[in-house]
């Protein structure tokens, strides 16, 4: 897990990173910290889901970028991972609802007691929600990558492609670890080459399968008769 906490004021971050990291310590989490006092940094390196967190620790009120405005412009480009804001004042509770924040803490007024409570809490809600994503690491890069958005992944040697939403991420992997890691996760393998979530595939033939946007990746003979046993009852067999 990959916790971020923002805020210009270099104090309040060791203040605050003192006590994530006491409180993960406490109950027993691994996780990555990172730190930053510039939301503008923040927002850059956020930016297509390469650099993704799933906690923001998110200071409101920054000179350079108000830090609601900055948890408005990770949702609308589909950031899902958990916000808690630190605030001066409660005055922004209702903006905090907007952006669907998990809490807020107000600092000099939240007892450390409670801060410790609603971190412990926003942690192991992430590492719930985290159950339905997959951390794929590439070559000097990683992508958290929600099952549910994965259409299909290309493998081709050790270099496996994964395709997701209008994306795509090679990673370092071999076939069967993959197969092992989504047995059971609704993903199905069609061919030597090619490991497709049976919930994309529109419909298929001997020879291939289409998938809801278009796409059309081979089907193996020697995968036929699985792929036809697990897409029985809805699927339009070509």
């Amino acid at each position: 897990m990959r916790i971020i906490i923002c805020d210009d004021n270099p104090h309040d971050i060791h203040t605050y990173s003192i006590i994530v990291k006491n409180v993960l310590k406490q109950a027993d989490i691994d996780a990555e910290l990172l730190l930053y006092e510039s939301p503008k940094k923040l927002l850059f390196d956020m930016e297509d889901s390469l650099f993704e967190a799933q906690v923001l620790i998110l200071d409101i009120n920054m000179p350079e970028l108000d830090g609601m405005e900055v948890a408005k412009k990770l949702r609308a480009a589909g950031y899902k991972g958990e916000i808690v804001f630190l605030t001066f004042s409660t005055s922004h509770m209702l903006g905090a609802f907007d952006v669907r924040a998990f809490n807020y803490i107000v600092k000099g007024e939240t007892k450390e007691s409670k801060v410790q409570t609603i971190l412990q809490e926003v942690f192991e809600t992430a590492i719930d929600k985290e159950k339905e994503y997959m951390l794929f690491t590439g070559i000097g890069e990683y992508r958290n990558i929600a099952l549910s958005s994965i259409k299909y992944f290309e493998i081709n040697g050790k270099i496996i492609t994964v395709y997701y939403g209008h994306k795509k991420f090679e990673f370092i992997s071999t076939i069967g670890k993959l197969e092992n890691t989504l047995y059971g996760k609704g993903f199905i393998r069609i061919h030597r080459s090619y490991l497709a979530s049976e919930k994309s595939i529109k419909s298929f033939s001997y020879t291939e399968a289409v998938l809801y946007d278009g796409v059309t990746i081979p089907v193996g003979r020697k995968y036929y008769s699985k792929l036809k046993e697990a897409m029985s009852g809805g699927v339009k067999v070509g």
